[in-house]
């Protein structure tokens, strides 16, 4: 199902030839296709490094692929791997995984990491292609048949559940793709950018759903769209709230998801044992108390040390973090923070010598301190959004007035002049917020830090 959603027609140019894979996004997802294919924005999620991964080694055992009539010509089986062909016809693009042919017949076998739906009108229990599989399958057998070859069915596997489904390549189904072509290609040569999806369980898994953030523009819209003139003006515009009562008559469905950004990879390390010793070995930090080795890290797996106290680091372990730009904090025992050792950080010295020029004018530090302080402050508004189970729409707006008197300040020198520092006003109507449990199948980008 699609939201409403408003854009500005455009006109690009985009290569002759549409790759069956960009097809499969969209009919998966309009909006999906329309960010890769015509804005060239990707991203990685679990999902795609690890399908990445599989399709790499596919192709690292490139084959070769007889002409059509030697095919026809033979009876034997026949298996290559990894084909790319394409189409003068539908100008279409197909890399295929594995070519299968036999008896003069060929069938292309696509790879995927998940799982088939399950059932239909006869069978409920029947393991069946997903729609964007299906189109991604006929884009090859149509590339198969324009290069002479016999195509009738195809097969997609999938690796989650290790079977093998078949996709008959009938009329239908070709002329599903031939519709989903002639649309992708009117969308991508005039928009506007699609809508985004309704509460679908497509966006949690989509690599792009922090760059997407179908539920903040859908609010967003619904916000621009059916809320009454003071509403808007008490939540977009400078100013005291007014008095009139928030009654948006918003549903418990139409509340934005909580969709839960992805952990860091990699960890801080906090030492506060006192008399702890750190040496490294080779690319690993050795931990030591009294000669006797109590812990190993992974300097690879650091974002930076921290020491509380009494704790030794030696020299060669400090010059190994700083090559690899991880920083070392020392604390006092009770948490008093004394300084910090890092790398150059940038190694071409006319740029740094450029930023210490620019940091010289006046100008330029007083645009550069109203973008850190607003995106602050609008970084607070947008965590006080997200983490609070029904966000104060009066601390909504004061966080937006402070952003907005931020921008307009005259001076870098002086603090705007709040009457409650920002962040009193965020803790005030944090209230209670949700601990959402974090594991492996929520590592989503979600865009929290907006400036």
């Amino acid at each position: 199902m699609i939201a409403g959603n408003r854009g500005t027609e455009r006109t690009v140019e985009l290569p002759d030839y549409l790759p069956a894979r960009m097809l499969n996004e969209f009919v998966y997802c309009p909006r999906l296709f329309f960010y890769e294919w015509v804005e060239g924005v990707f991203a990685h999620n679990q999902e795609t490094i690890e399908g990445a991964i599989r399709h790499r080694k596919l192709d690292a055992r490139e084959g070769s692929l007889p002409s059509a009539d030697e095919l026809a010509a033979s009876e034997s089986f026949f298996h290559t791997r990894s084909i790319q062909l394409s189409s003068e016809t539908h100008r279409l693009i197909a890399k295929l995984d594995v070519l299968e042919a036999a008896d003069g017949l060929v069938t292309p076998v696509d790879y995927k990491r998940g799982s088939p739906r399950l059932g239909d009108a006869t069978d409920k229990s029947a393991p069946l292609a997903w729609d964007p599989d299906r189109v991604q399958l006929a884009v090859q057998a149509l590339v198969l048949r324009d290069n002479g070859y016999r195509c009738e069915e195809a097969i997609v596997y999938y690796s989650a559940t290790k079977q093998r489904v078949r996709v008959p390549i009938d009329d239908a189904l070709v002329r599903e793709t031939l519709d989903a072509l002639e649309a992708a290609r009117a969308l991508a040569s005039s928009g506007p950018i699609p809508a985004t999806l309704v509460d679908s369980p497509k966006c949690p898994k989509c690599s792009l759903v922090g760059i997407c953030l179908p539920d903040e523009t859908r609010s967003c819209g619904r916000w621009d769209e059916r809320a009454p003139a003071h509403t808007q003006r008490y939540l977009f515009d400078p100013g005291p709230p007014p008095d009139a009562a928030l009654a948006t008559g918003e549903s418990a469905d139409d509340r934005v998801r909580r969709l839960v950004p992805a952990r860091d990879d990699l960890r801080p390390l906090y030492l506060n044992t006192q008399g702890l010793h750190v040496g490294k070995s080779g690319n690993v930090l050795k931990i030591k108390e009294k000669d006797k080795l109590v812990q190993e890290v992974r300097i690879n797996d650091v974002c930076q040390v921290n020491l509380f106290g009494g704790i030794q680091i030696s020299t060669q372990a400090v010059q190994t973090l700083c090559e690899n730009e991880v920083p070392i904090a020392y604390f006092s025992q009770g948490g008093w923070f004394y300084g910090i050792t890092h790398g150059l950080g940038v190694k071409n010295v006319y740029l740094r010598r450029d930023q210490f020029a620019w940091a010289d004018i006046p100008s330029f530090c007083l645009r550069l301190a109203r973008a850190l302080v607003a995106g602050k402050i609008r970084n607070q508004r947008t965590l006080l959004q997200r983490n609070h189970v029904e966000p104060p729409a009066a601390a909504l707006a004061q966080l937006k007035c402070m952003q907005q008197d931020s921008e307009r300040a005259g001076s870098s020198s002086m603090s705007p002049p709040f009457q409650r520092p920002p962040v009193e006003v965020h803790a005030a109507g944090l209230g209670t917020r949700r601990s959402p449990r974090r594991t492996a199948r929520h590592r989503r980008q979600r865009g929290a830090d907006l400036f």
